[in-house]
């Protein structure tokens, strides 16, 4: 993959990040109750997290160093695929599968989990499949 190609795929990557963190925090501060204590789920924690990477090693390292195509290739190709999963892991945080808990009801205890069972599930599966990505392709 040549410098030029990493440079394409970076742009539309980290648009696609920050619109999904943009979409994450509108939907918390247009929230209908506002009593209620906004804080980043999980998926939102893992997209920043994956933003955070994809700006260092895809636009930082290469204006610091000049060795920096295998880093540059492993990250971009993990930050695509958590960003491909990112959606389902969000619908997973509102339950929309659940079919136990009514949509309304949610986050309406006091007490409730930080991140309920779909949504942990769904996250460590896309976090396996990206690292699992990310080791084809040092391998490869």
């Amino acid at each position: 993959m040549t410098q030029e190609t990493l440079h394409l795929l970076a742009a539309p990557l980290f648009m696609l990040q920050f619109l999904a963190f943009g979409w994450s925090v509108h939907r918390e501060i247009n929230t209908a109750k506002p009593d209620r204590q906004i804080v980043l789920s999980l998926p939102d924690v893992v997209n920043l997290l994956s933003m955070f990477a994809t700006v260092g090693c895809l636009i930082v390292v290469p204006i610091a160093t000049d060795s920096h195509a295998q880093l540059s290739r492993i990250v971009l190709g993990f930050a695509y695929v958590l960003i491909a999963f990112h959606p389902v892991a969000v619908a997973a945080h509102y339950r929309l599968w659940s079919r136990t808990t009514k949509r309304s009801e949610v986050g309406q205890k006091p007490n409730s989990w930080y991140v309920n069972r779909e949504e942990l599930a769904i996250s460590v599966f896309s976090i396996t499949i990206a690292i699992s990505f990310a080791v084809y392709l040092v391998m490869r």
